[in-house]
């Protein structure tokens, strides 16, 4: 017998005071360690809201940029056509007009009147179109 140590705990006040003062730090520590895992899963679950909220918010001004883009170059290309419209109105108008119709005629068909001469030159860069002011 000379291994074995049989040790009995007496049932006094002292014994049962320590006994309580162990439950209460098991159980301070026991909710120590869930108030942790809460806070933790709390920050976790936070962090991928902001995430998931910021990615959101940077996707909307991509595209909110790309739509101001898209809009501004659709703008340009109205104002060309727009230019572009009011220039044929006016070459229309000036189609109406004899002076200028004969012009035309004559630089774009080297049409000629009677007893005039036309000379063509290889630098001539006239593409049938008459400027007129």
């Amino acid at each position: 017998m000379a291994g074995e140590h049989k040790i009995r705990v007496l049932n006094n006040d002292f014994f049962k005071l320590r006994r309580q003062q162990e439950r209460q730090q098991d159980r301070k520590a026991r909710v120590k360690r869930v108030h942790r895992r809460r806070l933790i899963a709390i920050v976790l679950i936070t962090s991928a809201i902001a995430v998931i909220l910021g990615y959101q918010i940077i996707n909307a001004r991509l595209m909110a940029h790309s739509l101001n883009s898209q809009t501004q170059t659709a703008k340009e290309k109205l104002n060309n056509v727009i230019t572009e419209q009011k220039n044929l109105k006016k070459k229309v108008k000036r189609l109406n007009e004899q002076d200028y119709l004969e012009k035309m005629i004559r630089e774009k068909y080297y049409y000629s009147k009677e007893g005039e001469t036309i000379y063509s030159f290889p630098n001539d860069k006239s593409d049938g179109i008459v400027d007129g002011k």
